[in-house]
């Protein structure tokens, strides 16, 4: 699945720049529902957090619909990248993968200016568990859901394509996993990412 994402977010983004080059011709695409105030747009970004002392790269991905250029809400998938090495695990030669999906809303003030600032609000369930060099079903896995507030100072590019760098917070229901608990995956996470879209105010 891992493999996927990246060239379905470049397909995305070659469409968008082809229906920003028809629009600019003179001509408006005809739509199911006109050219009003909604738009909509893909993000994928990196991730940096820890997570129990281990360092973590992480693949975040969300896209959705936007209302003036000013609220949004929609999907987002999130996984780690690299292998997790809990340090309270004791099992030699293991590691611990993780993801989420779930949903978010995102308000962004002053989108016009060419810097600017977007809060998305993540939430969504979650899963980790146990592989390496032995039975991965004898250790089973753990869910949680989790809530991630999250700040991104933003830059305009283009008329189609924004930069963003910023950082959240990751919070977790009660969970146990092995010697984890839910205290040792929160904290916070770092970003840097594009947002791809139309974005009409």
């Amino acid at each position: 699945m891992k493999k996927h994402i990246l060239p379905l977010f470049f397909a995305f983004s070659l469409a968008v720049m082809q229906v920003n080059a028809f629009a600019q011709d003179g001509e408006q695409p005809a739509t199911l529902f006109g050219n009003g105030p909604a738009g909509f747009f893909a993000a994928p970004a990196l991730g940096f957090a820890t997570m129990d002392g281990s360092a973590v790269s992480l693949l975040h991905v969300r896209g959705g619909l936007t209302l003036e250029d000013r609220f949004s809400f929609g999907a987002f998938f999130q996984t780690s990248l690299n292998e997790i090495r809990p340090q309270s695990e004791s099992l030699p030669n293991s590691y611990l993968d993780h993801w989420v999906v779930g949903g978010f809303a995102e308000y962004t003030a002053f989108s016009k200016k060419l810097v600017h600032l977007t809060f998305p609000l993540f939430i969504g369930y979650g899963e980790v568990e146990l592989d390496g060099e032995f039975q991965d079903e004898a250790y089973g896995e753990s869910n949680f859901v989790q809530l991630e507030p999250s700040a991104l100072l933003e830059v305009n590019l283009h008329a189609n394509v924004r930069f963003n760098a910023g950082v959240g917070y990751r919070m977790l229901s009660p969970m146990t996993y092995r010697n984890l608990t839910a205290t040792d995956l929160e904290g916070f996470t770092g970003f840097v990412g594009l947002k791809v879209g139309l974005f009409r105010s």
